[in-house]
C-alpha cells in the first residue's frame, strides 16, 4: 500500500514493474515487463476515484494521507455499499429518530473495526443530512495496550475531529490475582462509565456505539441461554442513571459487510486483541460459531431473529 499527499507525489513513482507519470490531466501507467501503458483520464476534483480506477487496473493500493472537502463524501461512500452499509444505516437512524438538531453526539473510538466504520457513517450522515450536529470521537486507551494509536489518531484529523485519547488501566481484568472469570461485562462497563463521565464534563447528550446485528443477535441468544432473560441491545434508549441517550446506528448492519467495506477502504484498525475475546472460554464466541454454522443452511437467520425481537426494541 502507498500513502500519498497530492497526486504530485506519484511522479516518477515505481511500484513493481508500473511507472507512473502525471500529466495534466492524465496519468501514464506503463508496465516495460509485460510491454503495455495506460492512459488514465483523471479530474483533480474527484482524486479518490482515480485511486479506485488505479487499483482496478494495477493492484496497487494507494491512499490519499489528505483529504479536501470535497473528497470526504466519495472516500467514505465508495462503491457498492448503498445496500449493505448505508440504507440499513439510515433506515435505523430514522426508526430510532436517533440524531435531532444541536445534538452533541460521543463515539466510542475502540480502534477496532465497527467503531471506525461508525465513524465514517456519522461523517457522513452529518455531510449528506440536513441536520446541525457534533461528533465529538473519544478512545479509552489500556495503557497496557501496546498498540501504536498514531494511526488512528491521524486518520481521524484526516476528516477535520481530535481523538480525544483517555488513558485508563484495565489489564488486571484479564491477568494477575484479580483476574476475572469472565472480564468483558466488566470491562465494557468501566470503560462505558468512563464514557459517561466525559459526555457529562463536556455537556455531550449522546453516545453512538458501533454495535452491529449480529452484536444484538449474540448478546440475546446469550442472555437467553446463560441468564434466562429476554434482555437486548436495544438499538437507542435513554439512560436514566447517566442521562444520555445511547444510539447504535449500525444495529441492522451485518458484520460482514463492515469487514468488507473495512478492507476495501484499508480502514486503521487496531492490531491489540483483547487476550479473552478469542479465548476458548469466550461464551460470546461459542454463540458466534453457532449463528455460523446455522447460517450455512439459512442465510437468514441473523434477519430472522432481528425480527423476532423487534417488540422488544
Amino acid at each position: 500500500m502507498i500513502k500519498i499527499k497530492n497526486l504530485s507525489e506519484l511522479q516518477n513513482l515505481k511500484v513493481d514493474n508500473y511507472f507512473f507519470e502525471v500529466l495534466e490531466d492524465v496519468i501514464k501507467i506503463s508496465n516495460k515487463k509485460e510491454k503495455f501503458e495506460i492512459n488514465l483520464k483523471y479530474n483533480k476534483d474527484n482524486l479518490i476515484s482515480t485511486l479506485e480506477t488505479i487499483k482496478k487496473l494495477t493492484e496497487i493500493k494507494i491512499l490519499l494521507e489528505d483529504f479536501s472537502e470535497r473528497e470526504i463524501l466519495s472516500f467514505i461512500e465508495s462503491k457498492g455499499y448503498n445496500k449493505l452499509l448505508w440504507n440499513p444505516i439510515g433506515k435505523a437512524m430514522h426508526q430510532f429518530n436517533m440524531i435531532e438538531e444541536g445534538d452533541r453526539v460521543a463515539i466510542g473510538i475502540s480502534g477496532g473495526k465497527d467503531s471506525i466504520v461508525l465513524f465514517n457513517a456519522l461523517v457522513r450522515i452529518k455531510k449528506i443530512a440536513n441536520i446541525n450536529f457534533e461528533i465529538i470521537p473519544i478512545h479509552i486507551h489500556m495503557k497496557e495496550d501496546t498498540s501504536d494509536i498514531s494511526e488512528l489518531v491521524n486518520y481521524i484529523k484526516k476528516f477535520g475531529y481530535e481523538l480525544q485519547v483517555i488513558e485508563t488501566k484495565l489489564g488486571n481484568l484479564v491477568s494477575g490475582d484479580t483476574k476475572e472469570k469472565n472480564p468483558c461485562f466488566l470491562c465494557g462497563r468501566i470503560r462505558r462509565g468512563i464514557l459517561y463521565t466525559t459526555m457529562k464534563e463536556q455537556n455531550i447528550n449522546k453516545l453512538a456505539l458501533g454495535h452491529h446485528k449480529d452484536d444484538i443477535v449474540e448478546t440475546f441468544l446469550l442472555n437467553i441461554i446463560y441468564q434466562g432473560n429476554r434482555n437486548i441491545m436495544r438499538p437507542a434508549y435513554f439512560s436514566e442513571e447517566h442521562q444520555v441517550t445511547v444510539i447504535r446506528p449500525m444495529a441492522f448492519v451485518e458484520e460482514k459487510n463492515i469487514i468488507s467495506y473495512s478492507k476495501k477502504l484499508s480502514l486503521p484498525i487496531l492490531e491489540e486483541k483483547c487476550p479473552y475475546e478469542m479465548s476458548s472460554d469466550s461464551k460470546r464466541l461459542k454463540i458466534k460459531n453457532i449463528i455460523k454454522s446455522i447460517s450455512e443452511e439459512t442465510p437468514d437467520v441473523r434477519s430472522n431473529i432481528i425480527n423476532s425481537i423487534k417488540d422488544l426494541f
